[in-house]
C-alpha cells in the first residue's frame, strides 16, 4: 500500500510539473547567476559607442538602432524620428540609462512603446515624455489612475533580480492604427506569440518592420508563460499578408557569437521559413530535440522552442 501511495504521489507530482512547466522553467532556469554586463565584443562592430555601453547604428537619416551588446542578451531598441515627434520602440534593459543616448540623437519629444513587457525591454519606461501600450482589454482593466503594475510572469524580472515595476500609461494604441510622427507614419501591429500583448511597428514607406522578440536570429522562446504556438502561426500569416516582400525586419536580440555586432536584421524569407516550420509542427511532419523546451529547426540561424502539446497552445 505504501509503495502504491508513493507511486501515485510521484505520478501526480509529474503531472503537475508537466502542466506548470512554463512557470517552473521560468522560476528555476531563467535566473541569471553570472554577470549581466560583460566586456566589449571582440569582433567588429557597426555603429559608434556611447559611454562604452550603448552602440548607436544609423539605419537611415531618421532611424537609429541602439544596441546593448555588452548585456548578456544583446538587446536592441529602435529610435524613429518624424518632424514633430520621436518614437522609441523598446527602451532597453535599464542596466544603463538610455535617456542620454537618445537625447544625443534628437531633441524631439519621445514616446516609448515596448514590443512586450518582459524585463529586458521596459527599462526606460517613465524616463521619457510619454509611454504608450497596446490597447488591450486586460491591460486596460488592470490599470488604475493611469498606472499599470506588471505581473510576475508578465515581467519575468526575477531573472535579473528585478522587482516588477509600476508603469504610467499615457496613451493606448489600437492594433492596426497609424501613429503620425510628422512626415512619417508607423502602423501598430498586434503580434502575439512570444507574449499575448506583443506589438510590432511597420513603416510601409521605408519597408521597415520592427518586431521585438517575435522573431530574431537564434532560438525563439515560445515556451514561457503567455507564449502560444497557435498565436505564432496566426501572427506569421498576418505579417506575411501585410508587409512588403522586400521589407527589412529588425529584431530585438543579437545572435549568439556573431561575427559582426550589428542591428539584428532578418528578411521576409526568414518569416516564411518560420511559417513552414509552424505548419510542419501542426502536421507532425518535423521532429524536435530536447525535452523542455522542445526545439524545432527553422533555418541554419533560427530554431523554434516550445512547450508540451498542452502548454503554450
Amino acid at each position: 500500500m505504501k509503495s502504491f501511495v508513493v507511486g501515485a504521489c510521484l505520478v501526480i507530482a509529474a503531472l503537475v510539473a508537466a502542466l506548470c512547466a512554463p512557470y517552473g522553467y521560468a522560476e528555476y532556469a531563467l535566473p541569471r547567476h553570472g554577470a549581466l554586463v560583460g566586456p566589449a565584443p571582440s569582433v567588429p562592430v557597426e555603429g559608434r559607442w556611447f559611454d562604452d555601453y550603448f552602440l548607436v547604428q544609423t539605419l537611415d537619416v531618421r532611424t537609429f538602432a541602439i544596441g546593448e551588446p555588452r548585456y548578456y542578451q544583446g538587446n536592441y531598441s529602435y529610435l524613429l524620428l518624424g518632424d514633430r515627434q520621436a518614437l522609441l520602440f523598446d527602451s532597453g534593459t535599464g542596466v544603463r540609462n538610455m535617456v542620454p543616448v537618445v537625447r544625443s540623437l534628437t531633441s524631439l519629444p519621445v514616446t516609448v512603446v515596448p514590443s512586450h513587457l518582459h524585463f529586458d525591454h521596459v527599462g526606460g519606461l517613465g524616463r521619457f515624455e510619454r509611454t504608450a501600450l497596446l490597447d488591450d482589454p486586460d491591460l486596460r482593466a488592470r490599470t488604475h489612475a493611469g498606472v499599470l503594475r506588471l505581473g510576475r510572469y508578465e515581467f519575468l524580472g526575477f531573472a535579473d533580480g528585478l522587482e516588477a515595476p509600476r508603469v504610467r500609461v499615457d496613451e493606448w494604441w489600437l492594433a492596426g492604427s497609424d501613429v503620425d510622427l510628422g512626415g512619417r507614419q508607423v502602423r501598430v501591429l498586434h503580434t502575439p506569440g512570444h507574449t499575448p500583448t506583443s506589438v510590432s511597428l511597420y513603416d510601409a514607406d521605408r519597408k521597415l518592420l520592427f518586431c521585438g522578440d517575435f522573431i530574431y536570429p537564434g532560438e525563439l522562446y515560445a515556451f514561457l508563460p503567455g507564449a502560444s504556438r497557435s498565436a505564432y502561426r496566426s501572427t506569421t500569416d498576418s505579417l506575411l499578408a501585410v508587409i512588403d516582400p522586400a521589407a527589412r525586419i529588425f529584431t530585438a536580440h543579437l545572435a549568439e557569437d556573431p561575427k559582426v555586432v550589428t542591428a539584428p536584421e532578418l528578411r521576409v524569407a526568414d518569416l516564411m521559413a518560420l511559417r513552414r516550420t509552424l505548419v510542419a509542427m501542426q502536421e507532425h511532419a518535423v521532429q524536435s530535440t530536447g525535452f523542455y523546451p522542445r526545439v524545432y529547426p527553422v533555418s541554419p540561424s533560427m530554431q523554434f522552442a516550445t512547450g508540451f502539446p498542452w502548454n503554450n497552445r
